[in-house]
């Protein structure tokens, strides 16, 4: 078979007609499309004060939850998980005897680089030239609660900024 005897094939085919069935779904469908459409007119119509009312309740409401869940998350948590090191200057206990106390155990600590920046050569001493870079890491320390498996994450984004001697020959 050439490819004008394929087209002109393929030109005299035509669709076959929808069942019954697919047109009474399509009606049922463009029925309640309207039904939400007219619900949806007729909550706009709703007077300007009784709309920012419910914004406000609608506000409150999700406030509420986001409080609710704080209440929650700080009743669940053991009040022995100290930040980790370097996370708040005003921490006063540190985090090696803040977990001997309680039951939770460390797991790891990694820190990963993010991105090492070079900001050129500085000639602040001329006897004596660096090279200055900033350092971008993340510290995570992972602690586990044997007693419920609960696992605790703290992340800490570190930025540093190092100088290097560098020698001319």
């Amino acid at each position: 078979m050439n490819d004008a005897n394929l087209e002109h094939l393929l030109r005299s085919l035509k669709p076959a007609a929808p069942s019954a069935d697919l047109a009474e779904r399509v009606k049922h469908d463009l029925a309640l499309a309207d039904l939400f459409r007219e619900s949806a007119e007729s909550s706009s119509r709703l007077p300007a004060q009784q709309s920012k009312r419910v914004m406000w309740a609608t506000s409150a409401f999700w406030a509420g939850i986001g409080a609710a869940a704080a209440v929650v998350v700080m009743m669940v948590l053991p009040q022995g998980i100290a930040p980790a090191p370097g996370a708040s200057q005003l921490a006063t206990s540190s985090p090696s005897a803040a977990m001997s106390s309680s039951s939770i155990m460390p797991v790891s600590s990694t820190r990963e680089w993010v991105g090492v920046e070079d900001q050129g050569i500085s000639y602040s001493m001329p006897d004596n030239p660096q090279r200055q870079m900033r350092v971008r890491s993340v510290e995570r320390h992972q602690w586990i609660d044997p007693r419920d498996g609960a696992e605790y994450t703290v992340e800490v984004p570190q930025v540093e900024s190092v100088a290097l001697p560098v020698k001319f020959q």
